[in-house]
């Protein structure tokens, strides 16, 4: 009788550590990943909002070893967009001009802002005769200017991208008189 009740512990404990411990090439269960607090909810339009802050950094000129610094204050409502840029240093050869400010309003065509992004043209004396868009959907800008007060003949343009709190661009000098070209490099974070 003492046999048959070990017999029988003996086959308990046996199928308890079957029933228990998993067979060799089974596979356990992945533990589930614990779902983020906050998921990033993508902007799918443009807002004045997406480029708000105040961007600062430098520009360095490849041809002639100079370079300076570029703050961008951009400003959001719900209906503007606005930026004051300043600029320090020698741009396009000349003294640096006084802080630019724009403003553009919401709405479709030149100097508004809607959805897709923004585009500006205008004339001053630090920028000349200059237009400028932006793409949010690439998050790209393209700019051009010409007939610079301190600089006649010459002309620019600009390829940029925002990316998150990054700008950087490439500006292309065409010098007067056959001069060739200048490389600007612009780089800026947002603070």
């Amino acid at each position: 009788m003492r046999r048959g009740r070990l017999f029988v512990v003996a086959l308990v404990v046996l199928l308890a550590a079957v029933l228990l411990v998993a067979p060799a090439g089974a596979k356990k269960k992945p533990k589930p990943k614990p779902k983020p607090k906050h998921k990033p909810v993508p902007v799918a339009v443009f807002t004045p909002a997406v480029l708000a802050g105040t961007w600062s950094g430098t520009w360095n000129n490849t041809r002639f070893s100079t370079n300076g610094t570029l703050t961008l204050q951009v400003t959001a409502t719900a209906t503007t967009l606005g930026w004051t840029a300043t600029i320090g240093g020698n741009t396009f050869g000349c003294a640096p001009p006084a802080p630019q400010t724009f403003t553009l309003t919401k709405g479709n065509g030149t100097n508004q802002w809607n959805a897709s992004g923004f585009s500006i043209s205008g004339s001053n004396p630090a920028f000349g005769d200059f237009a400028a868009t932006y793409s949010f959907k690439g998050g790209t800008i393209t700019a051009s200017g010409k007939n610079l007060a301190c600089a006649p003949g010459l002309s620019f343009t600009v390829n940029g991208t925002f990316a998150a709190n990054t700008f950087t661009a490439t500006a292309t000098i065409t010098l007067p008189n056959g001069g060739g070209t200048a490389i600007t490099n612009v780089s800026l974070t947002r603070s």
